[in-house]
């Protein structure tokens, strides 16, 4: 599984957009089963939250999807959601 930390900018149901520290934009779509709920996700972009996504990128997918959403800020370590 690979990992990457950034900023959500959109959000679309279980869908959302992430850029990265270094300018990257990457689509991700929420695992089902995944560690956060789409309901979780608008409050991280509205408080412009850093986060770090574990994700896999399917082949037959345009987009990556996300297994495991956590704050990244020195702040929390707490999973989001939980």
């Amino acid at each position: 599984m690979q990992a990457v930390e950034g900023v959500i900018t959109l959000i679309q149901e279980g869908r959302f957009e992430l850029v990265t520290d270094g300018g990257r934009v990457m689509h991700f779509m929420l695992a089902h089963g995944s560690s956060v709920e789409p309901q979780d996700l608008p409050p991280l972009q509205q408080e412009r939250r850093r986060v770090r996504v574990e994700y896999t990128k399917p082949t037959r997918v345009v987009t990556h999807v996300a297994h495991t959403l956590r704050t990244a800020d020195r702040s929390s370590s707490k999973g989001i959601g939980q």
